[in-house]
Parts: C-alpha cells; sequence; structure tokens
C-alpha cells in the first residue's frame, strides 16, 4: 500500500497533483496560512490566484523548500 505522502501527492482523478492550496503548504511546513500567503506575496515560490484560491506550484515549492533555485 501507497504510503501517506504518496497519498496526499495525487489528486481525485489519480493524475498527481501540480500545486498546493495554503492549508497544504501550511501543514506541510507546520506554519499559519498567513505565513504561507507571506511567502507568496515576497516571491519565494510561484503562485497563482484563481478567483479567490491561491493555488502554489508544487515544484516552486519543493524546490524552494529543498533550498534550489
Amino acid at each position: 500500500m501507497a504510503d501517506r505522502q504518496s497519498l496526499e501527492n495525487i489528486d481525485r482523478n489519480g493524475a498527481e497533483k501540480r500545486s498546493y492550496s495554503v492549508s497544504e503548504a501550511a501543514e506541510i511546513l507546520g506554519v499559519s496560512k498567513r505565513s504561507i500567503y507571506n511567502l507568496c506575496a515576497s516571491g519565494a515560490f510561484k503562485s497563482v490566484r484563481i478567483g479567490t484560491k491561491l493555488r502554489i506550484s508544487r515544484k516552486s515549492f519543493d524546490e524552494w523548500l529543498d533550498g534550489s533555485d
């Protein structure tokens, strides 16, 4: 059986997720959603607003988290 991290990276249609929600990113880092909004505003990683929702590029976030540019 797949581990929890693998399952979290799969969307409802069985495809690999390409973005994180603010809540998902906050949970990964163990910080508040406000901290994630501040990181997005500072350009720490790529994000896009879709209506009222903010989606964070998984690739950009993971590279930032790993310390890559």
